[in-house]
């Protein structure tokens, strides 16, 4: 039998008891589970008070996950645009991750948590594919609705997984935009592509350049930008 407590210290703590247990034990596991395994024959008071007297090497241990898992985990529930997260441990020996219509689907061996940084790793270039087949289906099309409205004229697009821009536009007018577009609010996503098609006229970010983006923004050129500020390429999971 396994339930979840919330203890007044160390927040969700799983209990789980069971026939096989011969005596109390604690484990951890990342990023800041604490489990409580108890015999059946032994009471959840009696174990909580057992559990007291490890208080400081609990608290240490955590501490030592915080430390060797800096970055953020990626749980559940988690979505991109038009695909969810699902978390599969499953006998296997390997960690997959398998990109369905609706779904990125991360299967990894019952033994390990989904927190392991092998598994948060797979789970990153999960939600990249998700993110560029979205981007297959959305940018191009926008851009051709902004540059027929706005009179651009434009040559290739190809989208990448950039980290570094958001966007560019090549002396031929190719247009190269970031998959990670997709994860920022569409309004911005327009702002970006329109940067973009207004270097088609203009190749730097002169007077001329900034009056073009005002204008095809309606002027919200400035307002776009402090706002883009609070997204970045480099931490977008």
């Amino acid at each position: 039998m396994k339930t979840v407590i919330n203890h007044h210290r160390l927040g969700d703590v799983v209990v789980s008891q069971t026939f096989r247990a011969r005596r109390i034990s604690i484990s951890l596991r990342p990023p800041s589970i604490v489990r409580l395994t108890i015999p059946y024959n032994v009471a959840l008071s009696d174990a909580l008070k057992f559990m007291e007297t490890k208080y400081d090497w609990i608290e240490s241990g955590l501490e030592k996950f915080k430390e060797k898992y800096p970055d953020k985990i990626i749980e559940m529930p988690y979505s991109t645009i038009s695909h969810a997260l699902r978390y599969d441990p499953c006998d296997t020996s390997k960690i997959t991750a398998q990109l369905t219509d609706t779904e990125f689907i991360v299967s990894y061996p019952m033994s390990l948590h989904f927190s392991d940084p092998q598994i948060q790793e797979i789970t990153k270039r999960a939600i990249d594919l998700a993110w560029s087949a979205e981007a297959k289906k959305t940018l191009p099309q926008r851009v051709k609705s902004l540059a027929e409205e706005f009179n651009f004229k434009y040559g290739k697009i190809s989208l990448r997984n950039t980290r570094s821009k958001w966007g560019s536009c090549t002396s031929q007018n190719d247009l190269s935009l970031s998959i990670h577009l997709m994860h920022i609010p569409n309004h911005l996503i327009d702002y970006i592509i329109l940067h973009e098609l207004c270097h088609t006229i203009h190749k730097n970010h002169g007077e001329h350049f900034h009056a073009l983006l005002r204008s095809v923004t309606k002027g919200q050129h400035d307002t776009y930008r402090r706002e883009l500020k609070n997204y970045s390429t480099r931490n977008c999971y």
